[in-house]
């Protein structure tokens, strides 16, 4: 039953008495809001004071505004799973066993500071050299790979990608020379040792010895788990050891025997691609000891030379830190180490850090590639502000190189710079002109908003026997650069040169007409026109250059036409010419020559040059088998 007592400043407050047996049906009162303190970048505590009056509570919780992440506890209560760089308030509710309280007031706003950066990464050092004259095989680079490495926010951290050891002294027997270091966040990995015509030398992974000498010890720097292996022992009869690899010991050569094989190196997805790195160089088969090669080690070691049949040796794989070849005989080329190689990535949606020669996502993870030195910076501010092709820095804008077609996001509205080139013409075959190359063309100062945009890049004109084939166009943002026309070609009834981005030369025997550049006509101007053939009678049946964009294509005469000129951009930050035209093919005298990525023409029976791949450069024309055209490419650019 329930009492009532009238007190002095004639409030009325209630008193229960409870039967035995009888539970209350009452909830908490809400709790006192408190301060809410950021603590890292994903983690808040949040104070409260429980309320005097009222039903005990069991529990107390805090939920962040936004977002709803919730955590439970006393006075602090800490929440975690928060976003860095973001606003948020908090309120806390009282929990008995009937119920939740109503929600406190809001806490006082607080922003979250830029978290630590979680990474993964892989150092790889540069590869040893291998020597000269009975010598043993390069080792490979030192290999590391570190995961849940915690990096600190707005931090620049350098990364340095080792150098392959230089090619060995070819005028006397000598040793190899080792790779360099390799380095990320105090994370460093071992040059390889030089392949050795005396005893293989130490590092990352050891060189292979000379003849009759000890390979070198690997894992110089004494980490573990370990960097790299020895190298093998070298033969009785001038062969060389083969050298260590980042997963096994060089093999040594045996007895009069040859070569020995390079040790395997280490395979690793850390790219979103399955990769092997680090493999040791081969030894060198000596004189005598037959002609069997020593194969480098799978992760771009080298092949060992052999002396008698005067194969030389294999230089390690760019960017593998694979070691380099042996060679047994002196006064002959040595082979050169591999270049190292640093990958970085996290986990986000977003990226969150710069640096790299590439950088890519799959959408779970941001990939930073160096393939040279630079800085991986984790300000965020310094991020790129758009994705796809492939994404670098010289730290005044951000570059897209799209060499294949693709998608580009911006993630927020950008004014932007971009080139586009299409593929270039093939040549002609059958005394043809060479190609046209594909059109050329610049925009500055463009609008671009937060959508995704198209990119296509098109292909080079297929070459070969039946040439005379336009490439493709490329195109990005409504903007389209047609692709280069092909060469003409004197027989098959005596083609003309194509009409296109630019035009193809012409061909002799055909009239010597010229294919038209500028085709559709666009301004400023996407190309010119291909040069005008030439027959002077006998042998002498010459054909045009194409046309490129920076210059109509050459006229035959004596000689084969001049390709065209092509065009010089820095939208990379490096000047580039691009969209040269093909030179024409020549009976007799000079073929056409080429540049800005177009082929030179095929003098006689010899095949017209390709035009090289994402310059959109023309193929040269021949009286055989054309060039093909080179594929075109579209580079965007915008301030960091």
């Amino acid at each position: 039953m329930a009492t009532k007592r009238i007190s002095s400043d004639a409030s009325i407050k209630n008193t229960y008495k409870l039967s035995g047996g009888v539970s209350s049906a009452a909830i908490p009162n809400s709790p006192t809001i408190g301060a809410a303190t950021a603590v890292t970048g994903t983690t808040a505590t949040v104070a409260y004071t429980a309320a005097v009056l009222g039903a005990t509570a069991s529990s107390f919780t805090a939920t962040s505004n936004p977002g709803s992440l919730t955590g439970t506890g006393s006075s602090p209560i800490t929440v975690s799973g928060l976003s860095g760089e973001t606003n948020y308030t908090f309120t806390v509710y009282a929990t008995n066993a009937n119920g939740n309280s109503a929600q406190s007031g809001s806490s006082n706003q607080i922003t979250t500071p830029v978290d630590n950066l979680t990474v993964d990464y892989l150092v790889v050092a540069g590869g040893g050299s291998g020597g000269s004259q009975n010598s043993g095989g390069g080792g490979a680079g030192g290999l590391r790979y570190l995961t849940a490495q915690s990096l600190t926010a707005n931090t620049a951290y350098t990364a340095i990608v080792g150098a392959g050891g230089a090619a060995a002294n070819t005028a006397t027997g000598s040793n190899g020379n080792s790779g360099t270091n390799s380095s990320f966040n105090s994370t460093s990995a071992t040059g390889g040792g030089y392949g050795g015509i005396d005893n293989g030398g130490s590092g990352g992974s050891g060189g292979g010895g000379g003849s009759s000498r000890s390979g070198g010890a690997g894992n110089a720097g004494s980490y573990s788990p370990v960097e790299g292996y020895s190298g093998g022992n070298g033969g009785s009869l001038y062969s060389g050891g083969g050298g260590g690899g980042s997963s096994a010991t060089g093999t040594s050569a045996s007895g009069s025997g040859p070569g020995g094989n390079g040790g395997a190196g280490t395979t690793n997805s850390i790219t979103g691609t399955s990769v092997t790195y680090a493999g040791g160089g081969g030894g060198g088969t000596g004189g005598g000891s037959g002609t069997t090669v020593a194969t480098g080690g799978a992760g771009g070691g080298g092949n060992g030379g052999v002396y008698d049949n005067s194969t030389n040796p294999t230089a390690g794989g760019v960017n593998t830190g694979g070691g380099g070849g042996g060679q047994p005989g002196g006064g002959r080329p040595t082979a050169t180490g591999g270049s190292g190689i640093v990958v970085v990535r996290y986990a986000s949606a977003i990226q969150k850090a710069s640096g790299g020669n590439e950088i890519t996502t799959d959408g779970t993870y941001w990939y930073h590639k160096f393939t040279s030195s630079g800085t991986f910076n984790t300000t965020p501010t310094y991020s790129a502000k758009a994705r796809g092709g492939t994404v670098t820095t010289d730290g005044t804008n951000w570059i897209h190189t799209f060499t294949g077609s693709g998608t580009f996001t911006p993630t927020q509205s950008l004014t932007a710079d971009y080139l586009i080139v299409a593929g270039g013409g093939s040549g002609g075959a059958g005394f043809g002109g060479g190609g046209g190359a594909g059109g050329y063309r610049n925009f500055t100062t463009q609008s671009l908003t937060a959508q995704n945009y198209t990119v296509t890049v098109g292909a080079g004109g297929a070459g070969g026997a039946s040439g005379r084939n336009n490439g493709t166009d490329s195109s990005f943002n409504s903007a389209t650069s047609t692709g280069g026309g092909g060469g003409g070609e004197a027989f098959a009834s005596g083609q003309p040169g194509q009409n296109g981005g630019s035009g193809g030369g012409g061909a002799t025997f055909a009239g010597a007409a010229t294919g038209t550049g500028n085709t559709p006509s666009t301004s400023p101007s996407q190309g010119n026109n291909g040069g005008a053939g030439y027959y002077g009678g006998g042998s002498t049946l010459q054909s045009g250059g194409g046309g490129g964009a920076g210059g109509a294509g050459g006229a035959a005469g004596v000689n084969g036409g001049i390709g065209g000129v092509g065009t010089a951009n820095s939208i990379t930050g490096t000047s580039v010419t691009y969209a040269g035209g093909g030179g024409g093919g020549a009976g007799t005298g000079t073929a056409g020559t080429a540049s800005g990525g177009g082929g030179a023409g095929g003098l006689g029976a010899t095949a017209g040059t390709a035009g090289t791949a994402n310059t959109g450069g023309g193929g040269g024309g021949a009286e055989g088998a054309a060039g093909a055209g080179g594929s075109g490419i579209v580079i965007i650019r915008y301030p960091v």
